[in-house]
């Protein structure tokens, strides 16, 4: 197992842990109290956030000697002094700076800041790097996500199809926590060394906003104005407003129009991903539904939905009406 926040074997006094990948900060954190403290007593595990509390106080409590642990571990939420973000307030990094070139022995402190990067310029951070165990915690891509569902399904002995695995990763949108998470549950529910079907993702994960106007819009290309119209009512149930929901309606209809356009040029699905900027699963299906229309009819198509848009903003008619026409008038193309 990759253990990064051990140094030969052993924990680092200091620690700064950040990046955009929550999932992947919290299991580092959790790795670290755990080996900071593996009997679980947690009387030696402070938490303290920046935003309500100061730095010297997280420095008091690191130079504050243990009562049970060897270890006394002090979290450190929300350092934004680390980056180049603003501060809330004034925080004594001087103090910081010393305390890195000789922390207390007995003592395990830990800087969790979810941030892309941080501020290199700053001494502070400097100091930090040369002493500290520094880690990045990165979002991981779809290939990366890919090989790790892979790597759990082996691990039980069970199977899923790529389109399968795509699909998963839609619906978690590509969210590493959430993706964890609803593995488990699949794999709980099949047995192992079975292989587990898309039915089975479609019916056990949770849809999101996104795939439910995906569902929209396979209506409107089938020419099922009765079945759209009721996810329409549906989704207006849950609380989705008519002129968002007509926004991402105008994205996928968008994406269709331009695979369709780049499909023809030659670009392959990843080349049309990373060109408009689109997920690859949704540059996917938006290839797969274009084909059912000309260049021309989804030129219409987005034409039709901006006139809805600037009826629904201008108040030139009802919403819902509006709505409900311009399902009519796509469903007629």
């Amino acid at each position: 197992m990759n253990e990064p926040w051990l140094h030969n074997g052993k924990l680092s006094n200091v620690y700064v842990l950040f990046g955009t990948e929550k999932y992947l900060l919290e299991t580092w954190e959790r790795a670290i109290i755990k080996a900071a403290n593996p009997s679980g007593d947690h009387f030696d595990v402070m938490q303290l956030d920046l935003h309500e509390t100061s730095l010297d106080t997280a420095l008091d409590e690191a130079e504050t000697v243990p009562f049970f642990s060897e270890y006394r571990t002090v979290i450190v939420k929300q350092a934004q002094f680390l980056t180049g973000a603003k501060e809330k307030q004034k925080q004594n990094v001087e103090r910081l700076t010393e305390y890195a070139l000789q922390p207390a022995p007995y003592s395990v402190l830990v800087f969790v800041i979810e941030a892309e990067k941080l501020d290199e310029r700053k001494k502070v951070v400097k100091r930090l790097k040369e002493r500290a165990i520094v880690l990045e915690a990165k979002k991981p891509n779809q290939s990366e996500l890919i090989r790790y569902v892979g790597d759990e399904l082996n691990r039980r002995g069970q199977k899923m199809e790529r389109a399968t695995i795509e699909r998963l990763l839609f619906l978690c949108q590509d969210d590493w926590g959430k993706l964890v998470r609803e593995l488990e549950k699949l794999q709980l529910y099949a047995s192992e060394g079975a292989e587990i079907p898309i039915d089975i993702v479609n019916d056990l994960v949770p849809r999101t906003l996104e795939d439910n106007v995906f569902q929209l819009s396979e209506f409107l290309v089938a020419r099922r104005a009765d079945a759209a119209l009721r996810l329409v009512r549906d989704l207006e149930k849950q609380g989705q407003e008519l002129i968002g929901l007509l926004a991402l309606l105008a994205r996928q209809y968008r994406n269709m129009y331009l695979a369709k356009q780049l499909t023809e040029k030659g670009y392959g699905e990843k080349q049309i991903a990373s060109k408009i900027g689109a997920h690859p699963y949704t540059v996917k299906l938006a290839s797969q539904a274009s084909r059912n229309f000309s260049e021309a009819q989804l030129g219409r198509a987005l034409t039709l939905i901006a006139d809805a848009d600037e009826a629904m903003k201008t108040g030139r008619g009802d919403k819902q009406v509006v709505f409900d026409t311009l399902v009519c008038q796509l469903t007629l193309l």
